[in-house]
């Protein structure tokens, strides 16, 4: 038990032990108040919006048709991987000026 108490405590005394796990407790107690907060809240909503799709399934098919059109290239002319590119691009590009 001694070398498992020296790796993790080092050269602590007893008295810095102590000093660590009652903070250690007062972190707790802070972090438990900040999870009930609505400052937590709203973060969790904000990172919930992230997740949520921003485009309808219109949306994306209007796209995708205003991209094979505005794309002049076959893929035998210039690689399937450019012309995956293009498409994105004018996918993307469909959709922001949708939502300006």
């Amino acid at each position: 038990m001694g070398k498992v108490k020296e790796q993790y405590l080092g050269e602590m005394s007893q008295h810095e032990i102590d000093t660590y796990l009652y903070n250690k407790h007062l972190r707790d107690i802070e972090y438990e108040e900040w999870r009930q907060s609505d400052e937590y809240v709203d973060l969790v909503n904000y990172s919930l919006l992230d997740l949520h799709p921003q485009y309808s399934n219109a949306d994306v098919s209007d796209a995708i048709n205003y991209a094979v059109f505005a794309v002049q290239v076959t893929p035998s002319e210039v690689g399937t991987d450019v012309y995956g590119k293009l498409l994105h691009e004018k996918v993307f590009e469909f959709l922001n000026q949708s939502y300006e």
